[in-house]
């Protein structure tokens, strides 16, 4: 399965393992950081089988093979004209660029395709797209070529699928044209505490008491102790027929698993608890779980049906925290495809979610993770405006560290306009919130930026 991730945004391209790592790292950097040099080769995860890929919870092996992955021609020419839209190149080098692409194409379509023509011209239109990014960067760029050399060495069908008679795949327009209704707000990632809502608490003290017990362990990062303690409350709860209980405690186990990176037990345990539990929130986590490690894995059908159905329990329950977040879940990873129209109609429907929650640490994170996916669907005006939300939400719960990121964020994207004076006022208010934090690197970045203005 060939992952749609286009070469702009190539640091989330190179392994599993890599891909999780980046996640969080993305978090913490500006957008202009988001465009960088990847690295030359995938890494294996340690725990995966020897033959290649996962497996799902009922033994049947995935399409996730990083020992042989087929990619289509097809989907590498759509994938490179999404990134030559994505990154805003001007019409006149678009068309030198779809000029290569289009012998490609004609090769393609050949009864015998020759890979080395159809190779080199589309690292030739590599390097055209490289020499833009590094002119528009200030800065050396191998980015699209890297992603290209990384391509090759992996299996590409050269024949085209699409028939002779049917019309190649019309292009995506410039996202930047693209016309779409005003939204309210948009959201992300949901801070880590979520509401216990409805937790289950076992009604048998000696049950409870090695939950909590174990509990206790994992939050203070004794996971294999906990892990000991679970099982021994797994076998109890089993012999009193307690499975409501089973369900947590497997829930617990998979969040410890996932930590470890065993993502086949965690992926068992999170299915089990979804399965065994007549409580839709735990049944809404566990779904939001197993959709985080398919969406790490870039494996986009899974990843996706387990997120919807996390909306669909979180809503029967009322919970409306665990429905922004895998809305908004599920609007990171369509923007990651740069599907924009399923990445802005999620990306809405989560903002409008936070906003019934009546919580502005919630409608801070939303509106903040909006505005980094509309920077990265090249959307401006609108991740402005998302970040201009999420600011007030962070002011009104004194949230100082994510206000000051807000503020270097939309102050980089007034770079981006020219707009320097009103870059400058946004970093102070970032630097005036920052100082109000204990993160002296947060505050350095700060002061960097504004003295390179």
């Amino acid at each position: 399965m060939y992952n749609t991730i286009y070469p702009n945004y190539v640091n989330n391209y190179f392994g599993a393992n890599n891909r999780r790592i980046t996640r969080k790292q993305e978090e913490e950097k500006s957008p202009s950081q988001t465009l960088q040099k990847a690295e030359n080769e995938p890494q294996q995860d340690k725990h995966a089988p020897k033959d290649g890929g996962m497996y799902f919870p009922n033994g049947e092996k995935t399409a996730i093979d990083y020992t042989r992955r087929q990619i289509n021609i097809d989907q590498v020419i759509k994938d490179f004209r999404n990134t030559a839209n994505a990154i805003g190149v001007p019409e006149e080098l678009k068309s030198e660029v779809n000029g290569y692409l289009s012998l490609v194409e004609s090769q393609s379509r050949k009864d015998a395709p020759n890979p080395q023509i159809i190779q080199s011209n589309i690292k030739t239109a590599s390097k055209l797209l490289d020499e833009y990014i590094t002119n528009t960067l200030k800065k050396p760029s191998r980015v699209v070529e890297n992603w290209v050399d990384t391509l090759f060495l992996q299996e590409v069908d050269y024949k085209s699928a699409i028939k002779p008679t049917e019309e190649p795949a019309e292009e995506i327009t410039d996202p930047t044209h693209d016309v779409i209704e005003e939204e309210t707000v948009e959201p992300e990632v949901i801070p880590n505490d979520q509401p216990k809502k409805g937790f289950y608490v076992p009604s048998d003290a000696d049950l409870k008491q090695l939950l909590t017990e174990a509990k206790s362990f994992a939050n203070n990062n004794n996971k294999e102790h906990a892990l000991y303690l679970f099982q021994q409350a797994m076998d109890y709860a089993e012999q009193i027929g307690d499975y409501q209980a089973c369900a947590i405690i497997h829930y617990e186990q998979g969040k410890i698993y996932d930590s470890f990176n065993r993502l086949e037990d965690a992926l068992y345990n999170y299915d089990r608890a979804a399965k065994q539990s007549n409580d839709n929130n735990i049944k809404a986590r566990a779904h939001i779980s197993m959709g985080k490690i398919y969406d790490d894995f870039i494996y986009f059908k899974p990843a996706v049906d387990h997120y919807c159905a996390a909306v669909s329990f979180a809503g029967e329950s009322d919970n409306l925290k665990l429905q922004t977040k895998a809305l908004t879940d599920l609007a990171q990873i369509h923007t990651d495809r740069y599907e924009k129209d399923n990445a802005v109609m999620f990306i809405s429907f989560a903002s409008a979610i936070a906003e019934e929650t009546k919580d502005n640490k919630v409608k801070g994170y939303t509106y903040s993770k909006g505005a980094r996916n509309y920077t990265k669907l090249n959307d401006k005006a609108r991740a402005l405006k998302y970040y201009g939300n999420s600011a007030q939400a962070y002011s009104l719960v004194e949230d100082n560290e994510n206000l000051a990121k807000n503020y270097r964020d939309a102050a980089q994207i007034m770079l981006g306009y020219g707009n320097k004076a009103k870059a400058r006022t946004l970093l102070s208010k970032a630097y005036t919130a920052a100082q109000k934090t204990d993160n002296t690197v947060l505050r350095q970045e700060i002061t960097q930026k504004i003295a390179a203005l």
